[in-house]
């Protein structure tokens, strides 16, 4: 079997697993790992608002939003239009593919993300081939970073399910409350141990957000391709409360990089103190509007009622 057809039965299997998992699986199976720990005092998370077009809403307020829990509406507690520092971990594909001209877009692009970064901010680059790299902590001292990415070159294989549960451990290391990953990819999983469901799982868990760049071939022969990167992109991030991106040409990035960034920085902030639980299962959160054809692009779908005991 040749090798994309061999790695699109593969992924297309993960992809079924995937959406059973989110879709079939009853909400308490995913929590049998869970033991028992403190009940979760208040539940928090942000909101990006947008219209019809995908133009970011703001100057919304408290009373223009609905709140459920576990489909029972909420009061909300706390809400805010004020900005809220972000730590966001980057993580850049290094692999072979990405060498050349794709490297060098993908790099000037997140040099300027960095320079949009607002005071309080903080960031972090990860680089991933076969293996993710830790190539810089989380530091306010954006220079940093920025040498970081003009030194990346490309080489070897893709782990990107292996890349995004080792940002996932790394966030904790963070200093601001809300945190968020941006991942830029031009290809679809090819080497590592994690699979797409595992990854899926712990994102929705994390309260991390994710925003997925994907870049796609012109090539008509990589029409395969590009369907499984778009598929693999958009269930990472609907589970993470994120967006996916996908674009053609490498020289698009820079655009992307800058809506994403306002994204980022145009969120609102709500809090409120959840029902008390009967049990460990994992509980939905629905976020909406009152007012019509806006849509909400809330950080987190749900949460676990108690926090793992040690």
């Amino acid at each position: 079997m040749p090798c994309i057809f061999r790695r699109f039965f593969l992924t297309c299997l993960a992809l079924a697993a995937s959406l059973q998992a989110r879709e079939g699986q009853r909400p308490g199976e995913e929590s049998a790992a869970y033991r028992y720990g403190v009940e979760v005092e208040m539940v928090s998370l942000f909101a990006t608002v947008q219209d019809r077009g995908g133009r970011l809403v703001t100057g919304l307020g408290q009373q223009d939003f609905l709140l459920y829990d576990n489909g029972v509406r909420q009061d909300i507690s706390q809400f805010s239009r004020e900005y809220a520092p972000l730590s966001v971990m980057i993580l850049l594909d290094t692999s072979g593919s990405m060498y050349g001209a794709k490297l060098e877009h993908a790099k000037r692009s997140l040099l300027q993300f960095l320079k949009r970064l607002n005071r309080g901010d903080e960031a972090a680059l990860v680089g991933f081939q076969a293996r993710p790299r830790l190539l810089q902590p989380f530091t306010r001292d954006l220079e940093l970073v920025r040498r970081r990415v003009r030194q990346l070159e490309g080489a070897g294989s893709t782990a990107l399910y292996d890349a995004i549960l080792y940002a996932l451990d790394q966030s904790g290391a963070s200093s601001n409350r809300r945190r968020a990953l941006l991942l830029l990819s031009d290809g679809i999983n090819t080497y590592g141990k994690a699979e797409l469901s595992e990854t899926v799982a712990r994102l929705r868990r994390s309260g991390v957000e994710l925003f997925a760049i994907g870049m796609e071939s012109e090539e008509p022969e990589e029409l395969l391709h590009r369907s499984i990167t778009r598929a693999v992109l958009g269930s990472l991030t609907e589970s993470a409360g994120g967006e996916a991106f996908v674009v053609r040409r490498s020289e698009e990035l820079a655009r992307v990089c800058a809506m994403i960034s306002q994204r980022m920085h145009s969120q609102y902030t709500f809090a409120y103190y959840p029902p008390k639980a009967e049990d460990a299962r994992w509980r939905t959160i629905r976020l909406e509007t009152r007012i019509p054809d806006l849509k909400v692009i809330p950080s987190k779908t749900g949460y676990f009622p108690f926090k793992q005991a040690p």
